[in-house]
């Protein structure tokens, strides 16, 4: 019985649903042409629509000009440089212009180049269905256009148009070559300028339904002597280019003489801001006699009554048919579940369509099959049942080798980094939230105390996990070793030499490993409170009276650079209370909240200064708090490292 109501139900849905849409569509076409004899004169509600079509045309054209502002530096730069592209080039319309769209960074779905030549032919385009468009077909006043373009030599823009292969809007602008034998063309696609223009003609459109005198209100953006796409009867075409070039109200009358009501066209002409190539635009305002409306209630009932016998009809032959089919369906369904793992002896037979009798023969043979099958079936499972447990047990053993590993590992690295106590024995009020991505981490944070100086530093090195911590252990010892070789040294030649020092190890022979660290070095003389400071890609953010000062760190890694240059030295002269904060980008960069996005430095700002005044422990619970709380399900992205140190002495 399942099996018979899902035939049936698809029966019906096949059958049904494409019926109802045929009447919904024949009811639609039927219901405009009988709304096109509808007629009403009243000039009242005529000067309504044309005032309220002024007034969004006004709106319309500010809100696409100030639209079309975002495109204009770009196409300019673009036809800029194309320009330069095609200087010197004989044979311009040999070029592949959709390798030059990927180099000028084009995306050439929705951003067109076109070349057009003296006699105003489309000869290359990256748009297929342009190309070998002839302007001077479409109209003549083509020919001063294009003449006033090479003339000028310069480019020039024009406003959203609608593209006459398509009927989509583009924007246009055009850029004679430095040898004036062709014109460049450029045509943007814009999803923000299709919405306002599908908005201005919804709203247009549903002004005239308001009245129940007007049929139909639409909008066109005309070129002289060219009709629209949308346009295929002549007399409309013909009245549309007569109000176009005499900007003169048009009436075209489609009076039916078999009925009472008058049906006209009027088409009246509205300005249009700031063009050169559009004449204006073209408010078509459809009317009909307001007296003839009971038609619409006769279509209406007339359908509702045909629609509901036709449809109980076909519901009625699709239920009989339905049961044809699946009765032999039901058969072989209730005959299959004789078929058991402790009866594969059983066969079946059904009579009826070929297509069924071929099913119970190929089931018939599947049952045979399995038959044989199934005799050696259990030990074979048996066996790779087992083999598999050795397997997985095997893994097993593996994987705790390998995390053991790791741990100890993890133990080695947290060994290598300071104290909470070291930290505080120099700085009372410092704190490290420090949150690995794995089990070990790329980010470090580094401490050492030399006479009256205390170096501290949080880096991050190439990777995360165990490549990154191989590296961070490499860097450490790198800078241990050369501030033990000269106590004396400035943060930036330190850098200077740390970075020396990574690039020998990390490069033997033939080979190199491009690894490294980016780092944020401080060095703190207690006496004087002067700080010395050297980043590599990583900044230094001071805290001072509630304001945040960021000092921007070279951009170049400690690593393998092109051009790399000396490392700057920066001095900062500290205050009491003054609150240091260095830090690697895994904070920033973590994906979360609502939307999934990166969290970004600007939020991390506030938060810190926000929570300036409070020592630095609560600080750092506050940092992770918020971390955890805008991570969420996400995945941790990166190693996490950000330490805070206020000046007390």
């Amino acid at each position: 019985m399942k099996q018979r109501n899902s035939i049936l139900r698809q029966l019906l849905v096949n059958i049904l649903l494409p019926v109802l849409g045929l009447f919904l569509f024949v009811f639609y076409l039927t219901y405009r042409y009988n709304l096109t004899k509808l007629e009403n004169d009243s000039r009242e509600q005529k000067a309504n629509i044309v005032a309220e079509t002024k007034n969004l045309i006004a709106f319309f054209d500010y809100a696409m000009r100030s639209h079309e502002r975002s495109f204009i530096d770009r196409m300019h730069q673009t036809a800029d440089s194309l320009q330069k592209r095609f200087s010197g080039v004989q044979q311009p319309e040999d070029l592949d212009l959709y390798e030059i769209s990927r180099q000028l960074g084009l995306d050439t779905s929705r951003e067109h180049i076109y070349l057009i030549n003296r006699k105003l032919v489309i000869v290359n385009t990256t748009f297929p269905k342009d190309l070998g468009l002839d302007f001077t077909k479409l109209s003549s006043n083509y020919f001063s256009f294009f003449d006033d373009l090479f003339k000028a030599g310069r480019f020039k823009e024009d406003r959203f148009g609608l593209e006459m292969k398509t009927g989509r809007i583009k924007k246009y602008a055009f850029l004679a070559t430095k040898d004036k034998r062709y014109i460049i063309e450029l045509g943007f696609y814009s999803p923000e300028a299709e919405n306002l223009r599908n908005l201005l003609l919804t709203k247009i459109e549903s002004l005239g339904k308001r009245y129940p005198g007007i049929e139909k209100v639409h909008l066109y953006l005309g070129v002289k002597g060219v009709p629209d796409v949308n346009m295929t009867d002549k007399n409309q075409i013909k009245a549309y280019l007569k109000c176009l070039e005499s900007k003169k109200p048009q009436v075209l009358i489609t009076d039916n003489d078999q009925t009472k009501p008058v049906e006209q066209t009027e088409y009246l002409f509205l300005p249009v801001l700031e063009t050169k190539l559009y004449a204006g635009y073209i408010l078509q305002l459809n009317t009909n006699d307001s007296q003839e409306q009971f038609l619409l209630s006769e279509l209406f009932w007339r359908f509702l009554i045909f629609f509901l016998l036709t449809g109980v009809f076909l519901s009625f032959v699709v239920y009989i048919r339905a049961r044809k089919i699946t009765r032999p369906i039901v058969q072989l369904s209730e005959m299959t579940k004789t078929v058991n793992s402790s009866n594969l002896m059983e066969h079946i037979a059904i009579e009826g369509s070929s297509e069924l009798e071929a099913l119970s023969a190929n089931f018939n043979r599947m049952i045979d099959s399995l038959r044989v099958s199934y005799e050696g079936l259990e030990e074979k499972v048996a066996i790779r049942t087992n083999e598999l447990y050795q397997q997985k047990v095997l893994v097993e053993h593996k994987n705790q080798e390998i995390v053991d590993s790791i741990n100890y590992a993890r133990f080695i690295q947290q060994v290598l980094l300071p104290s909470a106590p070291e930290i505080a024995s120099y700085f009372s009020d410092s704190h490290v939230y420090y949150a690995p991505k794995d089990i070990i981490a790329g980010d470090f944070y580094w401490f050492d105390h030399v006479n009256d100086t205390t170096w501290f530093a949080v880096a991050d090195c190439t990777g995360h996990g165990v490549p990154g911590a191989m590296v961070s252990v490499l860097c450490i010892n790198a800078l241990h070793q050369q501030l033990a070789e000269d106590h004396t040294i400035s943060t930036g030649v330190l850098l200077d030499k740390v970075r020396h020092f990574v690039v020998k190890t990390l490069s033997k022979e033939q080979r190199s490993v491009k690894d490294g660290m980016d780092i944020s070095l401080c060095a703190y003389h207690h006496p004087s409170k002067q700080l010395q400071w050297s980043g590599a890609n990583n900044p230094l953010w001071l805290v001072r009276n509630g304001e945040l000062t960021a000092y921007l760190p070279d951009k170049q890694p400690i690593g393998m650079y092109d051009n790399a240059l000396p490392f700057t030295t920066h001095q900062v002269q500290l205050e009491a209370n003054d609150l240091i904060i260095l830090f690697t980008d895994g904070y920033a960069d973590q994906f979360g909240g609502t939307k999934g996005k990166k969290y970004k430095y600007a939020p991390l700002k506030e938060l810190i200064v926000s929570n300036a005044g409070i020592p630095a422990k609560e600080l750092g619970l506050v940092l992770e708090e918020t971390f955890l709380a805008w991570k969420g399900d996400h995945e941790q992205t990166d190693d996490v490292c950000v330490m805070a140190i206020r000046i007390n002495d």
